[in-house]
């Protein structure tokens, strides 16, 4: 491919010049023939008794861009481009800056700045560059590993609200060897680590991917491109995951959302009352924007662009909104950065406030390549990304802990169960636990409940039912009457430290009457032996 490309910078042979044109064609026959080395000794003689001839230089310069030799490139180049080119200086400048040779960019750029001011945007990514590289932030990221890259290309990631499942998107080849878009998801386990990657079953023969998933796990909205029932090229799906019934079909979101135009990478907000997106349409302020919509029932509305202070003239691409909801990272390349796609993050002090301008992640996050879809787990620890940096194909899923600059609010394991359960479920209070035949709380539990006084002082206009219960050890009226006791002091914990009692309905107990798992193992048995709650409003 990169052969054929190379044409489009050869000039017509100018015949009225005095040039051994015989010579040059069997050079460029070598080339085509993929005689490289007979093409590069042909060529370096017509150079050095033509040494101004355009044609040669130019195919000098690529073979050489192609073995990655780039000041021997970059000095045939040089025989035929004055300082005054712009369009020469530009092509040199660009070379060195798509490698990361920013000091060397830097050089060209500032050759042609007079002659255009947008050459300043570059001017400005060097500089930036320059420091980041001088100045790298503190963190080692890590290729994630062969059980979720391939050769193929991995990117476009995003995890379920507990962390044990990453979905991402592979690009591989269909049987007509087309690129073809799916889905993948690995799970993790504390022993073994990314499972390997399996596809998600309802894969179609057409191009799916860029999902983000709602955090109770029922709702899952992607990217579906050239379906019938599609208002533009690519468009926003959504599909329901139900664990008794399986998968919905597929349903387009609708013209309050799709358009005529691209749309395309969504993210739910961490209550799954917004969805953000990226698209080409009009109205916002560059080539694709970051935009969002308001969700009510099935509907959307209020759809908004995120504004200049996030969007830029150029593309912003893959928003993720942390479940803090105040943190968003994204990737654009209209913002200062180290050259193509950078990642970023801006912040917001309450969800009625306006976006910081964007942080610039550094290096080494950042390169000199494109780095995108940056996601990062509740617990604000740990990132994956996807850059096309060396790895185990064209583009891979990277990972790294977060240092604390760029770390978003910690959600905790409570925050985590509410979020991801809908209004009625039981949400149990984990690591709250009571002496055997007991309903004195042991020292460990205050932390747990801790972060329950914490959450319902945050949130004021919750309340909650606590509820106890028991395994099948021992008499049924014994073990109701614990199980009420045990709830009883849990909500006195809360009074007591300051929770509102509007906020708490009641408290109850149900015994051994509602096992959530058989009371046959130890194992079952302790997760019987619990002290759950239920929001109510």
């Amino acid at each position: 491919m990169f052969r054929l490309l190379i044409f489009i910078f050869l000039p017509n042979i100018l015949f009225s010049q005095d040039y051994n044109y015989r010579s040059y064609d069997k050079a460029l026959q070598f080339y085509n023939q993929n005689k490289i080395i007979k093409s590069k000794n042909l060529l370096i003689k017509l150079v050095d008794k033509y040494p101004d001839w355009e044609d040669p230089n130019l195919l000098l310069s690529s073979i050489y861009l192609s073995e990655n030799n780039i000041d021997t490139a970059v000095m045939y180049l040089l025989n035929i481009y004055s300082d005054n080119n712009f369009s020469g200086m530009k092509k040199i400048a660009d070379i060195f800056y798509e490698r990361g040779e920013y000091e060397k960019a830097l050089i060209y750029f500032n050759k042609i700045i007079h002659l255009d001011q947008d050459i300043n945007f570059y001017i400005k990514n060097c500089e930036f560059a320059i420091d980041a590289l001088n100045n790298p932030v503190k963190i080692n990221p890590t290729n994630i590993g062969s059980s979720v890259n391939t050769d193929f290309p991995e990117y476009i990631n995003t995890l379920s609200i507990d962390g044990k499942k990453l979905f991402f998107t592979r690009r591989v080849k269909d049987n007509m060897g087309y690129p073809q878009e799916d889905f993948y998801v690995s799970e993790f386990d504390s022993i073994n680590g990314w499972s390997s990657a399996s596809p998600l079953v309802f894969n179609t023969r057409m191009n799916e991917g860029a999902m983000s998933v709602s955090s109770n796990g029922i709702l899952y909205v992607y990217t579906a491109c050239d379906r019938s029932n599609s208002y533009g090229g690519c468009d926003l799906y959504i599909r329901e995951y139900n664990v008794q019934t399986g998968w919905s079909k597929e349903y387009n979101l609708g013209n309050d959302i799709n358009t005529r135009h691209w749309e395309s990478q969504p993210c739910f907000s961490v209550n799954n009352d917004y969805l953000y997106f990226v698209s080409n349409r009009p109205g916002g302020f560059g080539k694709s924007d970051i935009w969002r919509a308001k969700i009510v029932g099935n509907k959307f509305f209020d759809i908004e662009n995120l504004g200049s202070s996030i969007n830029t003239e150029k593309h912003e691409m893959s928003p993720f909104l942390h479940p803090d909801d105040l943190t968003l990272y994204f990737a654009s390349n209209g913002h200062i950065g180290l050259g193509d796609y950078d990642l970023f993050v801006s912040r917001r002090d309450s969800i009625k406030n306006e976006w910081s301008f964007p942080l610039n992640l550094g290096y080494p996050i950042n390169t000199y390549k494109s780095e995108n879809s940056l996601i990062v787990s509740s617990n604000g620890e740990t990132a994956f990304y996807s850059s096309n940096k060396s790895g185990y194909g064209k583009e891979d899923i990277f990972t790294f802990t977060l240092p604390e600059n760029i770390k978003a609010k910690k959600i905790s394991s409570v925050e985590i169960d509410i979020i991801s359960k809908e209004k009625g479920d039981e949400i149990v209070l984990k690591n709250v636990q009571f002496s055997n035949n007991s309903y004195q709380l042991k020292g460990n539990s205050f932390v747990e409940l801790d972060k329950l006084v914490k959450y319902l002082k945050e949130k004021s206009s919750v309340k909650i039912l606590i509820e106890g219960h028991t395994n099948n050890i021992g008499q049924v009226k014994n073990n109701q009457i614990l199980s009420e006791n045990r709830a009883r002091v849990v909500y006195e914990y809360l009074i007591e430290k300051g929770v509102d009692p509007k906020q708490l309905v009641s408290f109850i107990g149900f015994g051994d009457s509602r096992p959530i798992e058989s009371n046959i193992s130890q194992e079952g048995r302790e997760k019987n032996r619990r002290t759950s709650f239920r929001i109510i409003n």
